[in-house]
C-alpha cells in the first residue's frame, strides 16, 4: 500500500492514525468497536488500515490516497457482506459499530446510504444462501450458455443442498454453504463431443461420462460413496 498524503487527513494524523482515531471517535460518540487492529502503515507508526472482527465477517477500513475517502468492506472467506466509501469519518465509525452490534442488513443500508450490500447478504441473513445462489445462476443472462447444465443439475434433488458456482464452463458444487475455498467440491465440466468430466476434489479420480444424465449419476455416486 502506498504512502497516504497526511494533508488529506489532518484530523486522523492528529489522533495518531486510523486506529486511534476510530477509538477516539467511538468513545466520544458512545460507540463500541471492540478491538481494532491493523497491519499497514504510511510512515512510522501511522496506521492507514484498520480491522474489526464481528459475528458477520471482518470489517475493514482504509484511507483513500487520491482524495479524502474512507473505504469500508465487510467480508468473510469467499463472501462479501457489504462495501462502500464515504468522506464522513464519524458516519463511518458509526457504521462499523452498528454492524458489529448486529444491525439487520436492510436497516444497515437504509441508515448508511454509502454502503452497498453483497448479492447474497440478505439471503445469508435469512439463512438460505444456497437457494439464492441457485436462483441467480438459473436466471442470470450471463449463464445462458450453461443453462441446460444448471437446470439439469438443479432438477436433481441430490444436488440442491450444495452451493453452486460456475467457472470457465465448469459447474462447481460445494459442500460449504457459501462455497468457501478449500471445501470439498464436485465439478461437472462439458467436453467436446457432448461428454462430461466429473471430478470430486476429495479424490484424485476423475470420471468421463458420455452424457449429462450419466454425469449426474457419477456426481451423485461420488457424494454417496465418500
Amino acid at each position: 500500500m502506498g504512502v497516504i498524503d497526511e494533508n488529506l487527513y489532518p484530523d486522523i494524523a492528529s489522533m495518531g492514525g486510523l486506529i486511534s482515531a476510530m477509538e477516539t471517535v467511538a468513545r466520544r460518540e458512545g460507540l463500541n468497536l471492540g478491538g481494532v487492529y491493523s497491519q499497514y502503515t504510511s510512515g512510522p507508526g501511522l496506521f492507514i488500515t484498520a480491522e474489526v472482527d464481528s459475528n458477520r465477517g471482518r470489517i475493514s477500513v482504509s484511507l483513500g490516497g487520491g482524495d479524502r475517502t474512507f473505504f469500508l468492506g465487510i467480508h468473510q472467506p469467499g463472501f462479501t457482506w457489504a462495501d462502500g466509501a464515504t468522506g464522513d469519518f464519524r458516519v463511518l465509525v458509526e457504521a462499523v459499530a452498528a454492524w458489529r452490534a448486529g444491525m439487520a442488513v436492510d436497516e444497515f443500508v437504509g441508515k448508511f446510504s454509502f454502503v452497498t450490500l453483497g448479492r447474497l447478504a440478505r439471503s445469508l441473513e435469512g439463512g438460505d444462501p444456497i437457494a439464492a445462489q441457485w436462483d441467480f445462476l438459473r436466471k442470470s443472462e450471463v449463464f445462458v450458455a450453461e443453462r441446460e447444465l444448471i437446470d439439469s443439475v438443479y432438477a436433481d434433488d441430490r444436488f440442491r443442498r450444495l452451493f453452486p458456482a460456475l467457472s470457465h464452463g465448469t459447474l462447481r458444487l460445494s459442500t460449504d454453504r457459501l462455497g468457501a475455498q478449500g471445501a470439498r467440491e464436485i465439478h461437472i465440466s462439458p467436453l467436446v463431443g457432448g461428454s462430461y468430466r466429473v471430478e470430486d476434489t476429495a479424490s484424485s479420480i476423475a470420471k468421463v461420462a458420455a452424457s449429462l444424465k450419466k454425469a449426474l449419476a457419477a456426481a451423485a455416486e461420488s457424494l454417496t460413496g465418500n
